[in-house]
């Protein structure tokens, strides 16, 4: 996978498949991506669908995506990696395990786009932040959630002015 720089698309080699903000849920349904490793779709009920994918190998990591889209649109991408020690259930949840995680998913994203973050965060809690034209790939531990997560999100078109 390839977070492409210059406009924040995501390549997915082994599937033959990009992710871009705009792409069609149709377009998404005829991608080997889709076919192969889709699982889930969750309705929020406020237009905003997640789609639920299982875990690809990148680098190195096992990575899970899920794909908010707007109606039929790609709207937002949220990432995770993945690795067998993480906490399956509360009984073996941890702050500390969960920080891991979130310090993992850093080496990650700075692993794939070549950079150390543009900015790091301790307060309100961890955050790390890749800042580009199109947008910025993130990186977060949030204690309200218990969770770590990262993800891309995309400019409106009327902030890009």
């Amino acid at each position: 996978m390839l977070i492409n720089d210059q406009n924040g698309w995501i390549e997915l080699e082994t599937f033959d498949t990009t992710l871009y903000k705009g792409m069609l849920l149709e377009e998404l349904q005829q991608t080997a991506f889709y076919k192969e490793k889709y699982y889930n779709m969750r309705d929020v009920t406020t237009g905003y669908f997640w789609y639920c994918f299982n875990t690809i190998e990148v680098q190195g990591y096992q990575v899970y995506f899920q794909l908010c889209f707007w109606r039929d649109q790609l709207h937002s991408i949220h990432m995770n990696t993945s690795e067998n020690g993480d906490a399956k259930d509360w009984k073996d949840w941890s702050e500390e395990k969960e920080m891991q995680v979130f310090y993992r998913n850093n080496r990650f994203l700075s692993l794939i786009l070549g950079t150390a973050p543009t900015r790091k965060e301790k307060t309100p809690y961890p955050r790390c932040l890749f800042r580009f034209s199109w947008g910025e790939v993130w990186s977060v531990y949030d204690p309200r959630s218990a969770s770590s997560m990262m993800g891309i999100h995309y400019k409106e078109e009327e902030d890009k002015i």
